[in-house]
Protein backbone atom coordinates (compact mmCIF):
# COMPACT_ATOMS: atom_id res chain seq x y z
CA UNK A 1 0.00 0.00 0.00
CA UNK A 2 1.33 2.94 -0.96
CA UNK A 3 2.04 6.71 1.02
CA UNK A 4 -0.92 8.01 -0.68
CA UNK A 5 -3.59 4.75 -0.55
CA UNK A 6 -3.42 4.95 3.10
CA UNK A 7 -3.86 8.30 3.75
CA UNK A 8 -6.62 8.65 1.42
CA UNK A 9 -8.16 5.62 3.60
CA UNK A 10 -7.16 7.46 6.63
CA UNK A 11 -9.04 10.10 6.10
CA UNK A 12 -12.24 8.03 4.21
CA UNK A 13 -12.43 6.10 7.55
CA UNK A 14 -12.08 9.41 9.36
CA UNK A 15 -14.58 11.26 7.51
CA UNK A 16 -16.87 8.40 7.83
CA UNK A 17 -17.05 8.51 11.61
CA UNK A 18 -17.91 12.10 11.71
CA UNK A 19 -20.65 11.52 9.67
CA UNK A 20 -22.25 9.16 11.64
CA UNK A 21 -21.91 11.70 14.51
CA UNK A 22 -23.65 14.24 12.73
CA UNK A 23 -26.41 12.20 11.22
CA UNK A 24 -27.45 10.63 14.19
CA UNK A 25 -26.03 7.01 13.44
CA UNK A 26 -23.30 6.99 16.38
CA UNK A 27 -26.47 6.49 18.71
CA UNK A 28 -27.14 3.04 17.45
CA UNK A 29 -23.79 1.68 18.62
CA UNK A 30 -23.15 3.89 21.58
CA UNK A 31 -24.29 5.99 24.46
CA UNK A 32 -24.78 10.07 23.56
CA UNK A 33 -21.93 10.93 25.83
CA UNK A 34 -19.58 9.01 23.54
CA UNK A 35 -20.71 10.50 20.19
CA UNK A 36 -17.92 13.64 21.15
CA UNK A 37 -15.37 10.89 21.34
CA UNK A 38 -15.91 9.06 18.11
CA UNK A 39 -16.02 12.79 16.40
CA UNK A 40 -13.01 13.75 17.96
CA UNK A 41 -11.57 10.30 16.69
CA UNK A 42 -12.73 10.38 13.28
CA UNK A 43 -11.06 14.09 13.04
CA UNK A 44 -7.68 13.29 14.18
CA UNK A 45 -7.54 10.38 11.59
CA UNK A 46 -8.14 13.24 9.00
CA UNK A 47 -5.73 15.47 10.28
CA UNK A 48 -2.83 12.59 10.89
CA UNK A 49 -3.60 11.72 6.57
CA UNK A 50 -3.30 15.58 5.93
CA UNK A 51 -0.14 15.97 8.02
CA UNK A 52 1.33 13.03 6.27
CA UNK A 53 0.26 14.47 2.62
CA UNK A 54 1.81 18.16 3.76
CA UNK A 55 4.94 16.54 4.86
CA UNK A 56 5.32 14.94 1.62
CA UNK A 57 4.79 18.09 -0.64
CA UNK A 58 6.99 19.76 1.78
CA UNK A 59 9.80 16.87 1.41
CA UNK A 60 9.54 14.72 -1.70
CA UNK A 61 12.27 12.30 -1.85
CA UNK A 62 13.23 8.79 -2.76
CA UNK A 63 12.60 7.89 0.99
CA UNK A 64 8.73 7.48 0.18
CA UNK A 65 9.78 3.89 -1.52
CA UNK A 66 11.80 2.65 0.69
CA UNK A 67 8.66 2.69 3.41
CA UNK A 68 6.72 1.20 0.82
CA UNK A 69 8.42 -1.66 0.38
CA UNK A 70 9.26 -2.18 3.93
CA UNK A 71 5.01 -2.15 4.20
CA UNK A 72 4.71 -4.71 1.74
CA UNK A 73 7.55 -6.83 3.15
CA UNK A 74 5.76 -7.05 6.53
CA UNK A 75 2.12 -7.13 5.09
CA UNK A 76 1.15 -4.02 6.93
CA UNK A 77 -0.73 -3.24 3.62
CA UNK A 78 -2.57 -5.60 3.21
CA UNK A 79 -3.55 -5.59 6.95
CA UNK A 80 -4.39 -1.60 6.66
CA UNK A 81 -7.26 -2.85 4.15
CA UNK A 82 -9.27 -4.82 7.00
CA UNK A 83 -10.22 -0.60 8.30
CA UNK A 84 -12.75 -0.64 5.69
CA UNK A 85 -14.69 -3.80 6.30
CA UNK A 86 -16.69 -2.39 9.82
CA UNK A 87 -16.51 1.39 8.35
CA UNK A 88 -18.38 0.11 5.07
CA UNK A 89 -20.73 -1.75 6.98
CA UNK A 90 -21.83 1.06 8.46
CA UNK A 91 -21.91 3.31 5.49
CA UNK A 92 -23.67 0.79 3.40
CA UNK A 93 -25.71 -1.53 4.98
CA UNK A 94 -26.32 0.97 8.62
CA UNK A 95 -27.59 -1.92 11.18
CA UNK A 96 -30.46 -0.65 13.07
CA UNK A 97 -30.63 -0.05 16.56
CA UNK A 98 -30.93 -3.74 18.72
CA UNK A 99 -34.20 -4.20 19.36
CA UNK A 100 -36.46 -7.59 20.50
CA UNK A 101 -33.74 -9.79 18.53
CA UNK A 102 -31.75 -9.18 21.44
CA UNK A 103 -34.19 -9.42 23.89
CA UNK A 104 -34.98 -12.83 22.61
CA UNK A 105 -31.20 -13.93 23.49
CA UNK A 106 -31.43 -13.15 26.58
CA UNK A 107 -33.45 -15.72 27.11
CA UNK A 108 -35.55 -15.94 30.59
CA UNK A 109 -32.36 -14.35 32.11
CA UNK A 110 -33.14 -11.77 34.92
CA UNK A 111 -33.67 -8.27 33.34
CA UNK A 112 -31.40 -5.34 34.15
CA UNK A 113 -32.25 -3.82 37.37
CA UNK A 114 -30.52 -0.34 37.90
CA UNK A 115 -29.88 1.76 41.02
CA UNK A 116 -33.34 3.22 42.34
CA UNK A 117 -33.56 6.86 41.46
CA UNK A 118 -33.43 9.42 44.05
CA UNK A 119 -35.69 12.03 42.66
CA UNK A 120 -39.28 11.74 42.93
CA UNK A 121 -41.25 10.83 40.48
CA UNK A 122 -41.91 13.73 37.84
CA UNK A 123 -45.32 15.72 38.31
CA UNK A 124 -48.05 15.32 36.02
CA UNK A 125 -50.95 13.13 35.41
CA UNK A 126 -49.27 10.15 33.66
CA UNK A 127 -45.39 11.59 33.65
CA UNK A 128 -43.08 9.55 31.22
CA UNK A 129 -40.60 7.17 33.15
CA UNK A 130 -37.86 5.47 31.53
CA UNK A 131 -38.66 1.39 31.70
CA UNK A 132 -35.06 0.78 33.65
CA UNK A 133 -36.42 2.77 36.38
CA UNK A 134 -40.13 1.53 36.66
CA UNK A 135 -38.40 -1.75 37.07
CA UNK A 136 -35.75 -0.45 39.61
CA UNK A 137 -38.73 1.67 41.87
CA UNK A 138 -40.73 -1.73 41.48
CA UNK A 139 -38.26 -4.08 42.70
CA UNK A 140 -37.06 -2.03 45.98
CA UNK A 141 -40.70 -1.91 47.44
CA UNK A 142 -43.32 -4.63 47.67
CA UNK A 143 -45.75 -2.10 47.72
CA UNK A 144 -44.53 0.24 44.71
CA UNK A 145 -43.36 2.97 46.39
CA UNK A 146 -43.88 6.47 44.78
CA UNK A 147 -45.31 4.29 41.78
CA UNK A 148 -48.32 3.39 44.26
CA UNK A 149 -51.56 4.65 42.43
CA UNK A 150 -49.82 6.66 40.00
CA UNK A 151 -50.34 6.57 36.68
CA UNK A 152 -46.85 7.06 34.40
CA UNK A 153 -46.11 6.43 30.71
CA UNK A 154 -43.91 4.00 29.25
CA UNK A 155 -42.09 4.12 25.78
CA UNK A 156 -40.59 0.77 25.12
CA UNK A 157 -41.30 -1.91 21.72
CA UNK A 158 -43.37 -4.91 21.84
CA UNK A 159 -41.95 -8.65 22.78
CA UNK A 160 -43.95 -11.97 23.57
CA UNK A 161 -43.87 -12.40 27.42
CA UNK A 162 -41.33 -14.66 28.50
CA UNK A 163 -43.99 -17.43 29.51
CA UNK A 164 -45.53 -17.25 25.72
CA UNK A 165 -48.82 -15.86 27.42
CA UNK A 166 -49.49 -12.11 26.54
CA UNK A 167 -47.02 -9.65 25.74
CA UNK A 168 -44.08 -7.41 27.30
CA UNK A 169 -42.92 -3.85 27.10
CA UNK A 170 -39.54 -3.83 26.85
CA UNK A 171 -35.71 -1.24 26.73
CA UNK A 172 -32.50 -2.06 26.19
CA UNK A 173 -29.80 -0.24 29.04
CA UNK A 174 -26.44 0.00 27.43
CA UNK A 175 -23.48 1.05 29.82
CA UNK A 176 -21.45 2.54 27.40
CA UNK A 177 -22.34 0.72 23.67
CA UNK A 178 -24.54 -1.75 21.93
CA UNK A 179 -21.98 -4.97 22.96
CA UNK A 180 -23.09 -4.59 26.87
CA UNK A 181 -26.97 -3.85 26.09
CA UNK A 182 -29.21 -5.90 28.33
CA UNK A 183 -32.76 -6.33 28.49
CA UNK A 184 -34.83 -4.35 30.73
CA UNK A 185 -38.80 -5.23 30.32
CA UNK A 186 -42.36 -5.20 31.87
CA UNK A 187 -44.83 -8.04 31.41
CA UNK A 188 -48.23 -5.98 30.25
CA UNK A 189 -52.09 -6.75 31.88
CA UNK A 190 -53.86 -5.65 28.99
CA UNK A 191 -57.08 -7.14 28.74
CA UNK A 192 -58.79 -5.00 26.40
CA UNK A 193 -55.89 -5.32 24.01
CA UNK A 194 -54.80 -2.15 23.62
CA UNK A 195 -51.31 -2.50 23.06
CA UNK A 196 -51.93 -5.25 20.62
CA UNK A 197 -53.40 -8.97 20.70
CA UNK A 198 -50.78 -11.64 21.22
CA UNK A 199 -48.53 -12.28 18.00
CA UNK A 200 -48.53 -8.81 16.98
CA UNK A 201 -45.27 -7.24 17.88
CA UNK A 202 -42.70 -7.26 15.36
CA UNK A 203 -40.17 -4.57 17.00
CA UNK A 204 -43.60 -2.31 17.42
CA UNK A 205 -43.14 0.62 18.85
CA UNK A 206 -45.58 2.41 21.97
CA UNK A 207 -46.39 4.84 24.73
CA UNK A 208 -48.21 3.08 26.68
CA UNK A 209 -49.58 4.48 30.10
CA UNK A 210 -49.49 2.20 32.70
CA UNK A 211 -50.28 1.75 36.58
CA UNK A 212 -47.88 -0.63 38.49
CA UNK A 213 -48.95 -3.97 40.19
CA UNK A 214 -47.37 -4.14 43.44
CA UNK A 215 -45.10 -7.49 44.73
CA UNK A 216 -44.92 -8.22 40.80
CA UNK A 217 -41.01 -7.13 40.50
CA UNK A 218 -39.53 -10.39 42.52
CA UNK A 219 -36.93 -12.38 42.60
CA UNK A 220 -39.32 -15.38 41.20
CA UNK A 221 -40.64 -13.09 38.55
CA UNK A 222 -36.95 -12.56 37.14
CA UNK A 223 -37.64 -8.81 38.54
CA UNK A 224 -39.95 -8.43 35.53
CA UNK A 225 -42.88 -6.20 36.89
CA UNK A 226 -46.62 -6.98 35.37
CA UNK A 227 -48.30 -3.35 34.93
CA UNK A 228 -52.01 -2.86 33.97
CA UNK A 229 -52.28 -0.86 30.33
CA UNK A 230 -54.55 2.15 30.73
CA UNK A 231 -53.89 3.58 27.47
CA UNK A 232 -51.69 3.09 23.99
CA UNK A 233 -50.49 4.21 21.35
CA UNK A 234 -47.63 3.40 18.51
CA UNK A 235 -45.10 5.73 17.98
CA UNK A 236 -42.35 5.44 15.92
CA UNK A 237 -38.40 4.91 17.42
CA UNK A 238 -37.16 7.16 19.51
CA UNK A 239 -33.67 8.50 19.04
CA UNK A 240 -32.23 7.08 21.06
CA UNK A 241 -33.41 3.76 21.24
CA UNK A 242 -31.33 2.77 24.22
CA UNK A 243 -31.87 4.26 27.96
CA UNK A 244 -28.74 4.36 30.18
Amino acid sequence: MTREVRNALLVFVGAVLVLIVVDGTVLHYVRPGMAPLVAVSGAVLIGLALLDVARDLRCPGPGDGADDEDEHDHGSGRSAWLLLVPVLVVLLAAPPSLGSDAVDLAGSRTVAVGRVPEEPLPPGEAPAVPVVDLVARAAATADGGALAGRDVTLTGFVVPARDGRGLDLARLVISCCAADASPVRVHLDDPRALVGAPGTTGDRWVDARIRLVPGTATRGTGFVPTVTVVDAREVAEPSPAYEY
